[in-house]
């Protein structure tokens, strides 16, 4: 009995340990770990963050997105303009042929206006992702802790400080 319960307890473990991770893929696109940060229960805004990787020979374009959570959705940026950083809406976000392009706070991200839902911590919600060649892919974006920082972005930032 003590191995059985052993064998439950790890894979238990094991597969806890998968829920947080999850990537997608479409064609050569790979969309890893669609991310949210939770945000107050009055809040008419959120956005979604994720790393595009393109293991194709042409580029492709992120064009449109949806989701059932926002009356609204939009691409986003964030430009530098008159000395100071603005988000602003734009029309498409280039993948490079065997490249990736990371969607992540103060650069691009996808934001949802009008909330029609606030979702809480450790859910996750649909998003439906639209690509020029890719077409339509269905994605599942997890309400991290507001403090959340990916492991990918950690790397980033502590080699990027090194070089500052």
């Amino acid at each position: 009995m003590k191995l059985f319960n052993k064998v439950i307890l790890g894979s238990a473990f094991l597969f806890s340990s998968l829920a947080g991770a999850h990537e997608f893929n479409s064609g050569q696109l790979n969309i890893d770990h669609p991310w949210s940060k939770q945000v107050p229960p009055s809040s008419s805004v959120a956005a979604a963050f994720f790393e595009i990787t393109n293991q194709g020979n042409e580029q492709d374009m992120l064009i449109r997105a949806e989701s059932p959570i926002a009356g609204k959705t939009e691409l986003h940026a964030h430009i530098h303009e008159d000395g100071m950083m603005k988000m602003r809406e734009v029309k498409e976000i280039t993948i490079p042929a065997n490249g990736s392009q990371m969607l992540k706070p103060g650069g691009y991200h996808i934001m949802f206006f009008d909330l029609q839902t606030i979702p809480e911590l450790g859910e996750r919600f649909p998003l439906t992702l639209h690509f020029a060649k890719a077409g339509r892919v269905e994605v599942e974006v997890t309400v991290e802790p507001a403090t959340y920082i990916p492991e990918g972005m950690k790397r980033a930032d502590a080699t990027h400080s090194k070089h500052h």
